[in-house]
């Protein structure tokens, strides 16, 4: 009988802090979350048809590799990032005259630093290029 009490009190002062703690917190929120919208300035992706799929490898040994996904024809290894950022330039304006969207298909080494592969995604961005990774080149 004694045991019993103690415990009911025990649930009663629990009870009593914890709506104490309700009342007194502060539960606004201060967080904004931008959702996903359908926005007219926000990039669409081009039709399979126009598209023309760069892929970039990314080698350990500082080398990044150009080539065409679809006609396997190589154009490039280029040592600097700079480098690959003036070849894409030119790559990217060759193949929007062309009338062609391209895309970029990055697919990393699984030795490289993670910065490397932000590089080229910033890159990437910074020229107006979609970009996808190969997941199967991350795989373990």
């Amino acid at each position: 009988m004694k045991n019993s009490s103690f415990l009911i009190r025990f649930i009663d002062i629990g009870l009593i802090i914890l709506f104490g703690f309700v009342i007194i917190s502060d539960i606004t929120v201060r967080s904004h979350i931008e959702l996903p919208s359908s926005d007219p300035d926000e990039q669409e992706a081009p039709e399979e048809s126009e598209m023309s799929l760069i892929v970039i490898n990314i080698d350990p040994d500082n080398v990044y590799r150009l080539s065409d996904y679809h006609t396997s024809t190589f154009w490039g290894e280029y040592q600097d990032v700079q480098i690959l950022e003036m070849v894409l330039r030119d790559l990217n304006q060759h193949l929007i005259d062309e009338g062609e969207s391209p895309v970029a298909l990055i697919e990393p080494h699984e030795d490289i630093t993670m910065q490397r592969l932000i590089d080229v995604m910033d890159l990437c961005d910074r020229l107006g290029i979609l970009k996808n990774i190969n997941v199967k080149s991350m795989s373990l």
